[in-house]
């Protein structure tokens, strides 16, 4: 080993880069027959064992996969005790039943026959990298990005409170029951480690809801304050069943968009612990945990409280559509429910690929943006499919876009689905807009090449038209053609997004999105003007009457994500202002 008791990181950055790993996968595997009726079932469940090798050495792992998990699900990295194999684990106490209580997917890992070493913890640190990597793959199901969780038990405690420290801006939570205390050398590399996308703060600065157990002492020791610290929380002498309760203050972080609405830091004392049936408490602590939810933002991540459709106070409609099952939803503003006879705008909303419309709606909050300015918001589902991994992953929501394929025609869906809105909405029919990510960016950009007199403006983000997944250039002949259609477009990507990201680089994707989306609007490429907004950099190009009909914003720290703050730039700055008349024209309203 290089370094005992440290990390070999001598230049103080660690980042695991691309998360898109399903895109590595080499084997293929048979996956039973999709049920056009249950388009969300999970295709494997139970376990499953699996290996990883690392640096020559082939150490094994375990799933359990329940029997309700969702099409896109939580997942909890399970380290036990020294020297208990991943079946056993799985047999004892009650970690079946919670993982089917609960819906979340268990990633069992197992220490070497000698126990999860200490001295060599960059061992353990690169099999644990080896099995998220693994375990995010989709091979076998899909885990949200939002809903990775860590928790080691006794001697497990070690290695995965120091994965979960090492990789903070992707963990929602870290849960601890024994020797979770680091090293002080450990702990002090982990402070000087910068984190992923913000060069002021280092991995032990970064928020992290968790769960401490001691079983030895009823001082939560320097992990405890780190923690305590990261999530700015303060002793306010609450207690729960299981010990001590760690809030930040509401007051300073409550209101603010796309920030911390809390993070709690747990407790509990060896005398505590000793009260306490070893199942319930673990229970509970898992409970904890699925209460948060990371999800990717500008910087190392935003916490927001896991919410169901009914929370966010959607509606849920279902239709079979071309013989499948599809689903939407769809958000009611106030401002209908007060006057169901006034004509409001629609702002469809389009997931990303394995995402789906509710988990979109806790992504973008889109809705929130609909409350507060009077719109409705559809959110729609993709149907499942593996195309374009070339059956090389489970079967995932995926539009039919450019650059993606899928077995639907998701251009007709999306007819029929808005044709319901309008027949069942008091629509204003000349202010329907559409925003989406990724594979969604990708379908958003679809619809505005064959249907753009349905919408009146179009706000793609995190892919662009001539992006290929395979990599390779896109073919020139099936760009959008310039044919008399005004196409107001707003494309936005994060510094370190997936492909060419925001370079505007010679005959990069966004180059070639720009060059063309001026050929179909009339602009001048060569007329762009620049603005610089702390870390939003955006090109607009304007007619001659001054309509900006074509934007593109780099954003500075952002990774592959949609954020909240985007949807409410996206509505104020950009698609209220335009109109789709009956005649297809644009009309701009500053």
């Amino acid at each position: 080993m290089k370094n005992a008791y440290r990390l070999d990181i001598d230049d103080g950055v660690y980042k695991l880069g691309d998360l898109n790993l399903f895109l590595q996968n080499t084997g293929t595997i048979s996956y039973p027959p999709m049920d056009p009726q249950r388009p969300a079932r999970p295709f494997f469940t139970g376990e499953i064992k699996l290996e990883v090798t690392v640096r020559g050495e082939t150490r094994p792992f375990l799933l359990y996969i329940p029997q309700d998990f969702p099409i896109s699900g939580a997942g909890i990295f399970l380290y036990p005790e020294n020297g208990v194999r991943c079946e056993e684990f799985l047999s004892r106490g009650n970690w079946k039943a919670i993982s089917e209580e609960t819906k979340a997917a268990l990633i069992v890992l197992e220490s070497r026959p000698g126990g999860w070493s200490q001295a060599d913890i960059q061992s353990e640190v690169d099999y644990s990298e080896a099995i998220f990597k693994k375990a995010i793959a989709r091979e076998y199901y899909s885990l949200n990005e939002a809903t990775y969780y860590i928790m080691g038990l006794g001697a497990g405690a070690y290695p995965a409170t120091t994965y979960g420290l090492l990789s903070s801006s992707l963990f929602s939570c870290i849960l601890a029951d024994g020797q979770y205390d680091l090293d002080s050398r450990l702990l002090d590399q982990l402070g000087k480690i910068r984190s992923d996308r913000d060069a002021a703060c280092s991995k032990l600065s970064v928020v992290m809801p968790a769960w401490l157990v001691s079983r030895d002492s009823e001082d939560g020791g320097a992990v405890l304050e780190a923690l305590k610290k990261a999530n700015r929380s303060e002793d306010r002498g609450l207690r729960t069943p299981y010990g001590m309760l760690f809030q930040p203050d509401l007051r300073r972080w409550q209101s603010t968009l796309d920030a911390l609405p809390m993070t709690e830091v747990q407790f509990t004392s060896a005398k505590d612990a000793s009260q306490l049936s070893p199942e319930d408490l673990h229970r509970e602590m898992i409970l904890f945990a699925l209460r948060f939810k990371r999800w990717l933002s500008i910087g190392n991540g935003c916490f927001r409280a896991a919410r169901s459709w009914e929370d966010m106070g959607l509606k849920r409609f279902e239709a079979e559509i071309d013989g499948r099952l599809r689903e939407w939803y769809i958000y009611e503003p106030a401002a209908y429910r007060k006057n169901p006879e006034k004509k409001l705008p629609v702002l469809l909303a389009i997931h990303g690929y394995s995402c789906t419309g509710a988990l979109f709606a806790e992504n973008s909050e889109w809705h929130t943006v609909g409350e507060r300015r009077d719109f409705f918001v559809v959110y729609v589902s993709a149907y499942p499919s593996n195309c374009s991994s070339g059956g090389k992953t489970v079967p995932l929501p995926t539009w039919n876009s450019i650059g993606m394929a899928s077995e639907t025609d998701d251009v007709h869906y999306i007819s029929v689905i808005m044709n319901k809105v309008k027949q069942e909405y008091p629509v204003d029919r000349e202010r329907i807009y559409v925003s989406g990510h990724s594979n969604g960016s990708l379908f958003t950009q679809r619809l505005m090449a064959e249907a753009p007199l349905d919408f009146a403006a179009f706000a793609p983000q995190g892919a662009q038209y001539h992006m290929r997944i395979g990599g390779g250039p896109a073919d020139p002949q099936e760009d959008i053609r310039a044919d008399g259609v005004l196409r107001p477009v707003w494309l936005m990507m994060g510094a370190e997004d997936i492909g060419d990201a925001d370079s505007l680089a010679p005959g990069s994707a966004n180059d070639q999105f720009l060059d063309m989306m001026c050929r179909v609007n009339g602009l001048n490429r060569q007329g762009g003007l620049y603005l610089e907004n702390g870390k939003y950099r955006t090109w607009t190009y304007c007619d001659a009457q001054g309509v900006p009909l074509l934007r593109f914003t780099g954003v500075q720290d952002m990774p592959h994500t949609y954020t909240p703050e985007i949807a409410q730039i996206y509505w104020d700055q950009f698609l209220c202002h335009f109109r789709r008349r009956a005649d297809g024209s644009i009309a701009y309203m500053p």
